[in-house]
């Protein structure tokens, strides 16, 4: 299964002097990825949450959280701003975008910012879209690399078969995720 925190994490570390961005499908969502951004990053990156691009550019050694409040402006100065970005001093950190699926920034990075979506490519991440499980395809996935079916390995989990492990933890997550339960 897809890990969708490591994902964001994964495009956050992807290029440490570069733009990552980030997409919610709405406010509530947003802030609580900014959150937990912080939350797991290491301590000594020093982030900052910013609303606009000059703010961002005035923090090259800082992980930035760009949570703009007008989106489209701020993929647009963005995209202008690419030779800024890589200018001295340079960037030891990236600056993360957060945008709204389907919202306005999403459409001009994908319509009329062609220089930032390019430099972005593989540094996006949509956690959400990330976390949706195709579940036939996953159990059969599970099945062939455990050779038990998720029931099946939950059963000897929870009868305390299964030693308590980092690893056996998260398969059995794994596993609850995709077992088949009986209707109530």
């Amino acid at each position: 299964m897809r890990n969708a925190i490591q994902s964001l994490l994964n495009a956050i570390d992807r290029d440490p002097g570069g733009v990552a961005v980030v997409l919610c499908p709405d406010f509530g969502l947003r802030d609580w990825l900014v959150e937990e951004v912080e939350s797991l990053v290491s301590d000594g990156l020093n982030v900052v949450r910013v609303t606009d691009v000059e703010a961002a550019l005035a923090e090259p050694t800082r992980l930035v959280l760009l949570i703009p409040g007008d989106e489209r402006e701020v993929v647009l100065e963005l995209d202008a701003s690419r030779d800024r970005l890589l200018q001295e001093p340079v960037r030891t950190q990236p600056i993360v975008l957060f945008l709204l699926r389907d919202g306005d920034g999403e459409r001009t990075l994908a319509n009329e910012a062609p220089s930032l979506r390019s430099w972005i490519g593989g540094s996006d991440a949509d956690p959400e879209e990330l976390a949706e499980i195709d579940v036939p395809k996953e159990r059969a996935t599970f099945e062939a690399k455990h050779g038990l079916t998720p029931e099946e390995w939950l059963g000897q989990w929870r009868e305390g078969a299964l030693p308590q492990t980092g690893p056996n933890y998260r398969i059995a997550y794994d596993a609850m995720m995709i077992e088949r339960r009986e209707a109530s």
